[in-house]
């Protein structure tokens, strides 16, 4: 099978670097993607962290849109929390109408950052968690112009020929029921929560209403990735990231991608050591040789050709041969 692959871009900074290089490096990626053949590029949003470099991927979108011809570029993903649907209809509308047929507006119910940050982007006041699927609808109807929202109020611009697509970003059976029931794509973040994984997507397969925003379902998987000439370069690569992903299950905000032997220091020996290495089997890791084989399993085990790849390691040149690897390889 032919997979589409995307990529999932946090805009990781290095230990010792700078987030202004984790930018540089974030639109080179979208350039080299669209090069390279990948279907689509996605940027996360974070604030308040020192690990990721970018906290507007509505505005990194723009500037790689403008960078790029072909390929789509899109948001994973807006955290709802933090804005209005109001507002979020219409830069994707306009995103949509410059670049027809190629922004993904991607949306997601997380927080996007520890509770100062938070409360920082809600105007220091508490943040209504229970109205997400309701601002969802909210946007969906200010995106097609549906009459019932606010009487008279619209969404410019107007009357545009290619909607924005809509991904539903989550980890669970919830996520999954809500993007069916309102005939949007579905982003399965495998990554942060692979259990019960294909009963999720089958969930939203099968609940899917054709009769909804689309009347196709779109599934995506998104996975973390490490290759490299042999498997234990790979893993040794992919322990930055696998550290901050501990980091964040712990709550606690995340570091700069640190180096391996950084890593291995805080780690060895601690009670977080099993709890790393959980998280680290949970990746992809291969070598160019296994690699294709890897994401195939991972594509048939969900029922879908669409994969999204994530790769946060300590240097750059690590994890854009992860991504030529990959691309060279999807046969």
């Amino acid at each position: 099978m032919k997979l589409k692959l995307g990529i999932l871009d946090q805009s990781p900074v290095s230990m010792g670097g700078t987030a202004a290089i984790a930018l540089t490096n974030s639109i080179n990626l979208a350039m080299f993607a669209e090069e390279a053949g990948f279907h689509s590029v996605m940027y996360a949003e974070h604030h308040g962290v020192e690990a990721y470099g970018s906290s507007s991927p509505e505005l990194l979108a723009a500037v790689a849109l403008g960078r790029t011809r072909q390929i789509k570029i899109g948001t994973a993903g807006i955290m709802m929390k933090n804005y209005s649907a109001y507002k979020i209809a219409e830069w994707s509308k306009l995103l949509s109408s410059i670049y027809p047929g190629r922004f993904i507006l991607g949306l997601g119910k997380a927080p996007g950052g520890l509770k100062d940050a938070v409360m920082a982007l809600n105007n220091h006041k508490p943040v209504v968690l229970s109205s997400m699927e309701t601002k969802l609808e909210e946007i969906i109807g200010f995106i097609k112009e549906d009459k019932g929202i606010y009487e008279g109020l619209i969404a410019q611009p107007k009357n545009l020929q290619y909607l924005p697509e809509i991904l539903w970003l989550g980890s669970g059976t919830t996520s999954a029921n809500e993007a069916a029931r309102h005939g949007i794509g579905y982003s399965f973040a495998a990554f942060m929560n692979s259990e019960n994984g294909p009963e999720n997507t089958e969930a939203y397969l099968k609940g899917f209403d054709n009769t909804g925003y689309s009347d196709i379902p779109s599934l995506q998987v998104a996975v973390a990735v490490s290759v490299a000439d042999h498997i234990e370069v790979a893993r040794r690569n992919a322990y930055g990231m696998a550290y901050q992903f501990l980091q964040s299950h712990q709550r606690v905000s995340p570091d700069a991608v640190f180096p391996p032997e950084v890593v291995e220091q805080k780690i060895s020996g601690t009670e977080d050591e099993e709890e790393f290495f959980t998280i680290l089997n949970r990746m992809i890791i291969g070598t160019p040789q296994s690699i294709s084989g890897e994401l195939q399993q991972i594509a048939e085990k969900y029922n879908t050709d669409n994969l999204l790849l994530l790769c946060n390691m300590y240097r750059e040149k690590d994890r854009m041969d992860t991504y030529k690897s990959i691309i060279k390889n999807n046969y």
